[in-house]
This record gives structure tokens, sequence and C-alpha cells, in this order.
């Protein structure tokens, strides 16, 4: 019966049906099954709940053939049995309180290594559940994704510990105490955040612009043929006219009073030869508008079968502030990835840092624009249906960890704005109308936040919470 319920409730855990309040619940459950009977058969029986409800609920949210999707689902979902098994391997019943920090930390380690070393990065970690909780999020401002997690898992701990002792107050009140004032405190903590130290600088009027392709621009097919020619002069002039489409939204956002315009990734297409013509053009508009800009652009070849993914931005001068080459393309996609840190570039209008798409489901890349006191991330980015709006909610939790807003332009998906507390700004959904135009006026300035300086903090002492149980558990055997 736990099993079962457990099931019922992953399906809204993870991936496109979630319930935020069944991420907590699911976990509870889940290992109250695995800590009854047999170690073996019951770790096989989640694992293999794990990868089945995986498999449905984030269907068509890996952008890969059915054969590939089943083995990267493997490397997705099965880590999530690992805590499971650390609690069965280490807590030995009669345990007292102590033992349920072990789950949590098994936890906590799990999906930092993952988050770490996975193509895929922090998709999954089950703090991206909880990004309506306001009050909640904050505690990424302290401890990341981590401090959520621990949570989260810790309070599965904690009731099943109180289970095992049928409830009985007497003997769990101290414990559940415990565990309540830390929730308590936690909660009490982001909304004091959110209630006495809101965003009080000067805003800045900010439009995200999602435009989408002619269908004779579709990079597929660009990338697939080859042209030369006159067939290569007309496709020249095809780019230019969609370039100039994008600048005249541009200038009317300028005029309705935006001081900073981003368009979306591969908002424009931009031959391998001319990245000079487009920098002098993008840097006119910007100057003659009176903004600054950013830009997301491909750069390709015909034929080539692929192309670089660019961010550009300029100032209100016309001058070219960062050129910034994505640092992480989504596996499988016909990119090319070159550079290792995001730009950081102080401005009139305060630090800008930015990023591309998939860049900023890696806590660790965007981990600079805390470190290098960034006010306002900018994130040009392209969804699909299935991915939308988790993907966007998942990047404006790197607005809160480190303490400044967050503006995402994102074609075929949910564009968003939000201030460095998670409080959404603005929205524009490129699905009931295209091209999608959201304006926003966000804080000009950000704040420090604790996890951008100790970022690892968390994880590290979860480590040392797991290490010390399994010393514990090798001194009980040796003795």
């Amino acid at each position: 019966m736990n099993l079962l319920a457990a099931l019922i409730l992953l399906l809204f855990s993870s991936g496109r049906w979630v319930i935020p309040l069944a991420a907590w619940a699911s976990p509870i459950l889940l290992l109250r099954f695995v800590r009854g009977g047999t170690a073996a058969p019951r770790l096989a029986l989640a694992a293999i709940s794990l990868y089945a409800v995986g498999c449905l609920t984030w269907w068509g949210m890996v952008p890969v053939p059915a054969p590939s999707y089943f083995v990267i689902m493997l490397m997705i979902m099965l880590p999530g049995v690992l805590p499971y098994l650390a609690d069965r391997l280490l807590v030995r019943a009669p345990a007292g309180f102590g033992s349920t920090l072990v789950f949590a930390s098994a936890w906590v380690v799990t999906e930092y290594l993952v988050t770490r070393t996975s193509p895929y990065g922090s998709w999954g970690a089950v703090a991206y559940t909880q990004v309506d909780h306001l009050p909640l999020i904050q505690t990424a401002a302290l401890t990341g994704l981590w401090g959520i997690g621990f949570l989260i898992a810790w309070t599965a701990a904690v009731v099943n510990w109180a289970w095992e002792r049928r409830f009985e107050w007497q003997e769990v009140r101290r414990g559940v105490l415990t565990w309540a004032g830390v929730l308590a405190g936690v909660l009490l903590l982001g909304g004091a955040r959110m209630a006495l130290a809101p965003p009080a600088s000067p805003s800045i009027r900010v439009a995200g612009i999602a435009i989408d392709w002619p269908p004779s621009l579709a990079p597929q097919r660009l990338l697939s043929r080859s042209v030369a020619g006159a067939d290569l002069d007309t496709l020249r002039t095809s780019l230019h006219a969609h370039e100039e489409a994008l600048y005249a939204s541009v200038r009317r956002e300028a005029a309705a009073g935006a001081r900073l315009v981003v368009w979306s990734e591969v908002g424009a297409l931009v031959l391998k030869d001319e990245p000079p013509v487009f920098e002098q053009r993008a840097g006119q508009v910007a100057r003659e508008a009176g903004i600054h800009l950013v830009a997301g652009v491909a750069v390709f070849t015909p034929g080539q079968g692929y192309y670089e993914n660019l961010w550009f931005g300029f100032d209100s001068t016309g001058t070219l502030i960062g050129r910034y080459h994505k640092a992480r393309p989504v596996p499988g996609d016909p990119e090319r990835g070159a550079d290792s840190r995001i730009p950081v570039v102080a401005t009139e209008l305060g630090r800008l840092a930015g990023a591309v798409c998939f860049d900023a489901d890696f806590p660790d890349l965007i981990l600079r624009a805390g470190r290098r006191h960034a006010d306002l991330l900018v994130v040009p980015s392209s969804d699909w249906r299935a991915i939308d709006p988790l993907h966007t909610r998942m990047a404006l939790v790197r607005g809160v960890e480190n303490g400044c807003s967050v503006v995402r332009p994102t074609r075929q998906g949910l564009s968003a704005a939000a201030d460095y507390q998670g409080r959404i700004l603005a929205t524009a959904d490129f699905f009931r109308a295209t091209p999608s135009v959201m304006v926003a006026q966000v804080p000009s300035r950000g704040v420090r936040t604790p996890y951008s300086r100790l970022p690892d903090l968390v994880p590290y002492l979860c480590v040392a919470i797991v290490a010390g149980a399994m010393i514990g558990r090798l001194m009980r055997r040796a003795g």
C-alpha cells in the first residue's frame, strides 16, 4: 500500500505535473516502504518505480528519440534511489532522532553530485517543485538548492522516525518539535526577508522580445543544406529582413520607455562572414534608440550542420560591452559551446550578467553573477512545449541564489522577469501571442547573498554527516 501511494504521489513530484505538496509526501511513503521487509527487493522496487514514473512524467522534456530517451532516464532517475540505499545501510532500529539526518544528507549529496556531473545540470532537483512558495525559496539565498532539498528529505525521515514509534507523543515529542521549530524558523525568516527587506532601488524598464523565424529560416533547414551563388544572396536578404523586424520591435520598445531591450536565444541568424556587420548594425540601433541591447544570435554556415550560440551586449552609445559563447549546449542540439565563464559587465543600468538558456540550469556556472555582484542576469532563451513553464521557473531561482534580478525572454515558452527574491514582475506567453513582448520594471540593484560566498557549505556538511554515519556503522560492526 505504501508503494502504491508513493507511486501516485511520484507522478506529481517532478516533471510536467508538479504539485508542490506531493514532492514532500512521496519520499515519506517511499522511505516507509523501503524500510520494511528485506532490503534488496524493496530497493529494487523503489528504483524501478522511480525510473518508470520518471519515464512517464519526463516524456517530451528530453528531446531525443525513444531508445536514447530510456537510456538517458536511467542516468537521471536511478541516482534517486541512493538516499534510500544509504538510509537502509546506515540506519538501524532502534535509532535516535539524529539518525534522521542520514537520509536528508544522502539526498543532498546525491543531488549535488548529479548537478555537478550530469550533462543536464540541476534538472530533477526537488527544490524546483517549490518555486511558487516564496518564503521557502528564500532559503536558496543562504544554501542554494541544497537547503530546500534537505528540508524535504528530512521531513520524510522525521515522519518515518515518528511512525516507527507509532507516533507516541511522549517518545517523539522532542524530535518532532525540533523539526517543526527548524521548518517554522526557515519559513519565518524567509517571510521576514520578503516583508522587511524588499528591493528598494530605483527600477529600470526592461523589454523582452521573443519572435519566431519564418519557416524558410528554420535553423534545422538552414544547417542541413548548403547554398551558394544566387541562392546564398537570397538567403542573406531574408536573414537581413528578419533582423530588421527584430530591430523594429526594439525601436518600438525603446520609444515606449525601455532602457534595456533583450531578444530571445537565436533571435537573429547571422552568416559566418557577417558578425562584424551584425555588431555594427546592432550597435547603431542601440545608439540611435538610446538603449542597452542584448541579443541572442546564431552564427552559422549553411550545410555545416551546427551553429555558434552567442550573446551580444551593447550599451546606449552603441559600444559592444559583451560577447559570450553559450557554455552549456543542450545535449544533442547542433550547437557548439566555447566559453567557460559568463560575462558580468558594469553599465549605467547596473552590473549586467549574461547567460544563454540551458546555462542557467548549472548553478556553479551562474555563481559568477553573485560573486561579481551582478544586479541583473539577462538570459535569452528558447524552449519547447513540454518544458514550459518549468524551465523558466528554474532560471528564476538563480536570481535568488545570487542576489540579482533575472530577465528571461523565451521563444516557444514563458518569458519572465523576477526580482532577486523570486517575485515574478512580468510574464509573456509565446504561445498566446507572437511576437511575444514582455515589459517589466526591474530593480536596478541586487544584493550579496551568503550562498554566493559559500555555495558548497551545505553539501560538504552533508558529506560529513554521511561519512560519520558510515564510520559509526563500521565501528559497530567491528565491535
